[in-house]
């Protein structure tokens, strides 16, 4: 088993935590979680049992773990996962929900 990579990212005023880790020769697998408030948001999991029987596999897993765990950094930084957070916590306005009733109604009805 190879020692992964943990980082926490900040988006939207939420802190993030991205953990991938290869889960050993028994199971060739790097996984990739991603966490907020410690729930998991969002799993990716890659097989690399194609590289078993390779030379020099634990260069190219280490490899394959790093592209996996900073690709999936991108994508949350891009918004990519926006869908999975809760509205709740999408702090997108500030502004009370009757401010933004009545923000909507006043474009409704000019």
């Amino acid at each position: 088993m190879i020692v992964g990579y943990n980082t926490d990212i900040k988006y939207r005023q939420e802190v993030f935590h991205i953990q991938t880790e290869d889960k050993g020769q028994g199971n060739p697998l790097i996984e990739t979680l991603v966490y907020l408030h410690g729930e998991i948001l969002l799993s990716r999991r890659m097989s690399y049992a194609h590289l078993l029987q390779t030379g020099d596999k634990v260069k190219k897993v280490k490899s394959l773990m790093k592209t996996q765990h900073d690709q999936i950094i991108s994508e949350l930084k891009e918004g990519r996962f926006t869908h999975l957070i809760a509205m709740d916590t999408q702090n997108i306005e500030d502004q009370t929900l009757d401010e933004m009733v009545l923000e909507y109604l006043s474009k409704e009805n000019p």
